[in-house]
């Protein structure tokens, strides 16, 4: 079972370019082109493995670093506002989706649940110390440890509703019509999470997030929806080969970093 975090890379890399664009549609016969690119979602995912790996690394620590090692990346406002301060013991107290979208592959850890929920909260501490901004994150971790270890739809539902308050009723045509562009944990990390668990397949996961996200924060979404739906079903060969050369030829730190917490993964955060 893989490791999440290329998922994620691979949500975002498509995502980005359908951001502000309105363009709600499933169809689309190729999903990337020239215009294809990561954004912070994807410079973070790599600073949460980074952390993750090296045991005597913080996140806060690993956060900074990594996001002023790439200025060509352009953060959301809550991140650049906690980069901005250059300080690791600041604490920003944003509600955006900004944890929810880095510390997915916690979910993906070999250790107990409640240390993986733990590792989620400690994760968002630093720019996103808000109880939305942290519950997202939780919810994220848990879907994807609640995935990886074979849960039902109804189940994860079930937890992330009495956990979190997570009302999951939506309808795919229903958030096609009714999502807007919010970064809000509490508003976008749902639906993220509703189309990882509704869709048949990675394919058909991403193409809904386009569909159904494309006037929201397409990037977002569909990273978070693409790293669930990873623990579940293949990623198609393409996409892999794809983001892959992509990351080769313009970010070759995130896609070292990938390769090493796939090889790393399993040992990461064990007692020992």
């Amino acid at each position: 079972m893989n490791s999440g975090i290329l998922a994620g890379v691979i949500g975002d890399f498509i995502g980005s370019e359908f951001e502000h664009k309105s363009l709600q549609t499933y169809n689309l016969l190729q999903l990337t082109s020239a215009r294809s690119t990561i954004t912070d979602e994807s410079v973070m995912l790599a600073a949460t493995a980074d952390a993750l790996i090296h045991h005597d690394k913080t996140f806060e620590q690993c956060y900074m670093n990594w996001g002023h090692a790439f200025s060509d990346i352009e953060f959301g406002p809550s991140t650049s506002h906690w980069l901005a301060e250059r300080d690791v013991n600041y604490v920003h107290e944003s509600y955006s989706n900004g944890a929810a979208g880095r510390c997915g592959i916690i979910g993906t850890l070999d250790i107990p649940l409640d240390h993986i929920l733990q590792l989620a909260t400690e994760s968002s501490r630093c720019s996103h110390n808000h109880p939305e901004a942290i519950n997202a994150a939780k919810a994220v971790c848990y879907t994807v440890w609640a995935v990886r270890h074979g849960k039902g739809k109804m189940e994860i539902y079930d937890y992330l509703i009495s956990e979190y308050g997570y009302l999951m009723y939506y309808t795919i045509d229903g958030l096609k019509k009714h999502f807007s562009f919010d970064t809000s944990a509490e508003n976008s990390v749902p639906p993220a999470i509703f189309l990882a668990l509704e869709s048949k397949d990675f394919e058909d996961c991403i193409r809904l997030c386009l569909y159904a996200a494309g006037r929201a924060d397409t990037d977002s979404v569909a990273s978070i929806a693409c790293l669930i739906k990873s623990q579940s079903h293949p990623i198609p060969k393409k996409y892999v080969t794809e983001t892959k050369k992509w990351l080769f030829k313009h970010h070759q730190p995130v896609l070292q970093m990938i390769e090493e917490f796939e090889a790393k993964r399993g040992t990461c955060k064990l007692p020992f």
